[in-house]
């Protein structure tokens, strides 16, 4: 699903390029047990809205999806940058 040239922004944290850079992003992703994820959409973009399985009645975070050609292009994760999700609009996609 990802394309060649994927980028991964982890805001104010790190930036990362290359289908094989990001490895280590989506394996940390793999091992946490405490987020759960539901598909969004944040300014009218593509993203998944993470919770705390111990507070899941408000998000903690988001993270942007860009699509090209049926691939991921981008990936901005707001992991780090929480205070982003209070001013955003969001649509939840779904049921939490």
């Amino acid at each position: 699903m990802l394309a060649d040239d994927v980028k991964l922004d982890l805001v104010n944290q790190l930036k990362w390029e290359g289908r094989d850079r990001n490895f280590p992003y989506f394996t940390r992703y793999a091992e946490e047990t405490k987020w759960r994820f539901f598909f969004g959409a944040v300014e009218g973009r593509p993203a998944m809205r993470v919770f705390d399985s111990g507070a899941m009645e408000k998000a903690a975070y988001f993270v942007l999806v860009d699509w090209r050609n049926d691939q991921i292009s981008a990936i901005r994760d707001f992991l780090f940058a929480p205070y982003a999700f209070e001013s955003a609009d969001w649509v939840r996609l779904g049921r939490v």
